[in-house]
């Protein structure tokens, strides 16, 4: 059986094929399909790298799957670069404690997964997806009993940086170290590995330890079985039984939310239709049809308001949950919003680079997302904010980097 192992990075492709012989080496992403014009493997290894991938990790109060299926996309959709519509996805699960569950979710571009499918079955090859960033933490777990610690792979000038806590994947950061970018992307590797504080474990040449100005009992440096060079490492660990977890990317779709008024509209429609012919039935089909009306009305006040969990009354409950949206809706107008705005300007230090894409006003809750220039610069926003009496810190999201290393940041705020 020939096997074709695809490392991807970016417009570099490092391949390894294997079968009568083992071939290895690297071609640009353009000669993909001319390669396995030539080659016609049996089975497809493709190996993703970080910077191809979004992470999330989000926490869910309950353990039900069914559910967190449901709501998941709802959660996603406002904290991703592109439409849900645009990516596929993978999640972990993780049960740590009593009725919460962690949820580790990791997209891809849906362009990416088609023209790889669209290869393996012209040539009728088998199709597997890995990541890098899971390839490495599942490599260093089977070695490492430690519940804290940080991992980090350098292959020429890309570097992967994993964060493990609780035996868990909770962060997982790559850089491009080339000559322009080197100095100012080590100084926020150095940043990462001060706030945590962890073990450190490397798989790369000592060089980067010194790079890094870091040294003693806290970094361990990981030796490759015989045969398995440092190039090829996510190559092998895919081929092997015991790591042969693939990346399975599926579909998942953008959630609807229902109006208010299609929700007052929706229930006025049944009141009306029940009042109108309710008269003219006789006593056992007004017992079927009132059963049936309260069952359907059941129904919906469960759809629209999944939060609510006794329904006794689903008219007067209804009414009540609108009310206090219309409520929520005149306190939050148009002026509350700027004045919020301006609020949320003025803890913003000056002279900084910082880009909100959003500000969602729900309540006395509110959302802020955008980008930052530097780790540090999100951290003056946090210090800022947080000498406020105004608004109070409640979540911060997952830190991402976009392709010129400015940090993706998502910050729920309480309005005091």
């Amino acid at each position: 059986m020939r096997i074709c192992s695809f490392y991807l990075q970016g417009e570099k492709v490092i391949y390894r094929l294997t079968g009568t012989k083992v071939e290895e080496g690297d071609i640009n992403s353009g000669e993909v399909e001319s390669f396995l014009d030539k080659n016609r493997p049996d089975m497809l290894n493709i190996i993703i790298s970080k910077p191809q991938i979004i992470f999330r990790r989000i926490e869910f109060p309950f353990t039900n799957r069914k559910k967190i299926h449901m709501i998941i996309p709802s959660e996603l959709e406002e904290t991703l670069p592109e439409s849900i519509d645009k990516l596929d996805f993978s999640f972990d699960f993780f049960s740590l404690y009593r009725n919460k569950t962690i949820v580790n979710v990791y997209a891809i571009p849906s362009e990416l997964c088609n023209f790889w499918s669209s290869q393996a079955k012209k040539y009728r090859a088998k199709l597997y997806f890995f990541a890098d960033t899971l390839l490495f933490y599942q490599f260093l777990t089977q070695s490492i009993d430690k519940e804290n610690y940080i991992a980090i792979y350098r292959e020429g000038e890309y570097l992967l940086l994993n964060i493990i806590e609780n035996k868990t994947l909770t962060g997982s950061y790559s850089w491009e170290l080339t000559q322009s970018t080197e100095a100012e992307n080590i100084a926020l590797i150095k940043e990462i590995l001060e706030k945590k504080n962890f073990p450190l474990f490397i798989c790369a040449s000592q060089e980067i330890g010194r790079e890094l100005g870091i040294s003693g009992e806290k970094v361990q440096y990981i030796s490759l079985p015989t045969g398995m060079e440092k190039r090829y490492l996510f190559h092998h660990l895919s081929s092997l039984r015991v790591f042969r977890r693939p990346f399975l990317p599926l579909k998942l779709s953008s959630s609807k939310k229902i109006s208010v008024f299609g929700i007052a509209l929706l229930f006025g429609f049944l009141i009306i239709s029940f009042l109108l012919f309710s008269p003219y039935l006789k006593v056992i089909d007004k017992q079927k049809k009132l059963t049936r009306i309260e069952e359907d009305m059941r129904q919906i006040f469960a759809s629209a308001f999944p939060d609510v969990k006794n329904i006794v009354n689903p008219l007067i409950q209804a009414r009540e949950k609108i009310t206090k949206i219309e409520n929520t809706d005149i306190k939050t107008g148009v002026s509350s919003v700027l004045e919020i705005m301006a609020e949320i300007t003025l803890l913003f230090p000056e002279n900084i680079d910082v880009k909100v894409d959003l500000l969602r006003i729900a309540g006395d809750t509110l959302t802020l997302s955008g980008t930052t220039d530097s780790l540090k610069t999100l951290e003056k926003i946090k210090s800022g904010i947080e000498k406020s009496d105004r608004f109070t810190i409640i979540d911060i999201g997952t830190i991402s980097f976009d392709s010129k290393n400015r940090a993706n940041f998502s910050i729920t705020l309480k309005v005091n």
